[in-house]
C-alpha cells in the first residue's frame, strides 16, 4: 500500500499542521474585538443557530441541522467539514453528537444511490477489480468499511457509493461507518468549537486527536500489509 512511507508521513503531517492552522487563525482572528461584536454579532448568530433560550427550538434546530448536514453531505460536501460547523454553532459535544447522525445519514442517501443507480456502472468500469472488492465486502464487510473510514481525507462520498454499488450489507456499512466516523468528528467539532470561541485548549486536543488518529491509521495499515493475502485482508479479523 505504501502508507507507511516518509512521504505519506511528510503528508499526513502536512495536512494535520494545515488543519490546526487554519483554526489558530480562526480563533485569533476572533478574538479581535472590532471582528467578533462590531463587525459581526457572531454570539448572537450563535444564540439563534442554537434556537434561542426555548428548548423546543434548540430540538427544531439540531433536527434541521442533522437533516440540513446530511442532504449537504450527500452532495458531496466533506462530513470532517460539517463536524466543524456542528462544532462552531453548538459546542464540541453537542456538535459531535449532531454530526455524526448528520453523516450517517448522508452516507446512507450514497449507499443506496450507489446500490440502485450506479451498481452496473461500476460492475461495467471496473471489471474483476470490482468483483474482487464485492468477495472482500462478502468476506469481511464490516472491517473492510472501518478500516476505509480511517482516513481522515479520503473521499468519502466515493466510498459511500462505492460501497452500495458493490452490495455491501448495509448494515455492516452502517456500524463501521458509524466507529470509523465518531473519532473524527470529535476531532472537528472540537476544532470547530476552539476556532469559534477562540479557546487554545480545544484546539489543542482536537489537535492531538488527530495526530492519535493518524498514528493508530499507521499502525493498521502496517498491521495490514502483515497479513495481505491474494485476496486482501481484514484488519482486525484475525487474519482471514
Amino acid at each position: 500500500m505504501g502508507t507507511g512511507s516518509p512521504k505519506t508521513l511528510a503528508g499526513d503531517i502536512v495536512r494535520i499542521a494545515a488543519v490546526a492552522a487554519l483554526f489558530i487563525v480562526l480563533a485569533l482572528l476572533l478574538k479581535v474585538p472590532a471582528v467578533r461584536g462590531v463587525l459581526f454579532d457572531l454570539d448572537t448568530f450563535r444564540a439563534v443557530l442554537k434556537g434561542g433560550d426555548s428548548l423546543l427550538d434548540r430540538l427544531a434546530s439540531a433536527g434541521y441541522f442533522v437533516l440540513i448536514g446530511s442532504m449537504l453531505i450527500a452532495l458531496g460536501v466533506p462530513r470532517l467539514w460539517a463536524s466543524a460547523v456542528g462544532g462552531a454553532i453548538y459546542g464540541a459535544v453537542l456538535g459531535t453528537l449532531l454530526s455524526i447522525p448528520a453523516s450517517l445519514f448522508g452516507a446512507a442517501i450514497l449507499y443506496y444511490a450507489g446500490r440502485f443507480l450506479l451498481a452496473r456502472v461500476v460492475e461495467r468500469q471496473a471489471g474483476e477489480k470490482s468483483k474482487l472488492w464485492q468477495r472482500r465486502f462478502q468476506d469481511n464487510a464490516f472491517w473492510w468499511v472501518l478500516y476505509m473510514r480511517l482516513f481522515p481525507f479520503s473521499n468519502s462520498t466515493l466510498m459511500s457509493l462505492f460501497c452500495g454499488s458493490c452490495k455491501v450489507p448495509f448494515r455492516a456499512f452502517l456500524l463501521g461507518s458509524l466507529l470509523g466516523f465518531a473519532p473524527l468528528a470529535v476531532a472537528f467539532a472540537t476544532f470547530g468549537s476552539g476556532g469559534i470561541k477562540g479557546n487554545a485548549c480545544q484546539i489543542g486536543f482536537a489537535t492531538l486527536t488527530l495526530v492519535a488518529f493518524m498514528v493508530f491509521r499507521r499502525f493498521l495499515n502496517r498491521r495490514g500489509q502483515e497479513k495481505q493475502s491474494g485476496e486482501g485482508f481484514a484488519p482486525g479479523a484475525g487474519g482471514n
